[in-house]
């Protein structure tokens, strides 16, 4: 996970903890801790950008 990302979900985690510990609460950090697994478990896919661009070139080359 980019720093950045990350503190930002954290700063948002502290948010949510400093408004109380009612069962909305409970919920919305259960949802952050959620995203933010999901967001270290597909790092891996989002990391490096599909460049079509040089997809269609490849193709374009390799056309008889």
């Amino acid at each position: 996970m980019r720093f950045v990302t990350k503190t930002r979900l954290d700063y948002l985690q502290s948010m949510i903890q400093a408004m109380g510990n009612d069962d909305e609460h409970k919920l919305a950090l259960h949802i952050l801790e959620s995203i933010k697994r999901d967001i270290e478990e597909n790092y891996a896919e989002i990391k490096k950008p599909i460049r079509l661009h040089d997809k269609l070139k490849d193709r374009s080359e390799n056309t008889y």
